[in-house]
């Protein structure tokens, strides 16, 4: 649960609760007047919704460099034309193409 992500950089529950858990009794600096419920909830927002955008960030650069990692190594793509002709796979398709006969027996 507390793991980070490769591809995010964070771990769910900062994601989540916008912290991480701690082992040890956290120590909370001392709260001057002007620091209100409402500025303090404002922050954890704020750095909440940074956290968020930073692992969408994360994700779509891990996204981009695992599809040029894959790319790599694929051959050019195969250009068709019309008339062209192709074999086709039909393995796990072939109950569909199966016809009742003198020597077969239909399923």
């Amino acid at each position: 649960m507390n793991t980070i992500s490769a591809s995010t950089g964070f771990s769910p529950f900062q994601l989540h609760l916008g912290r991480s858990p701690r082992m040890l009794p956290l120590l909370l600096p001392a709260l001057t007047t002007s620091d209100t419920e409402e500025g303090r909830a404002r922050l954890l927002l704020s750095q909440l919704r940074h956290d968020v955008m930073e692992a969408q960030d994360n994700l779509l650069a891990a996204k981009a460099a695992q599809a040029a990692n894959v790319n790599k190594g694929r051959a050019p793509a195969l250009v068709l034309q019309t008339g062209d002709r192709v074999m086709l796979a039909t393995k796990h398709r072939r109950r569909e193409y199966m016809q009742k006969g003198d020597k077969r027996v239909a399923k």
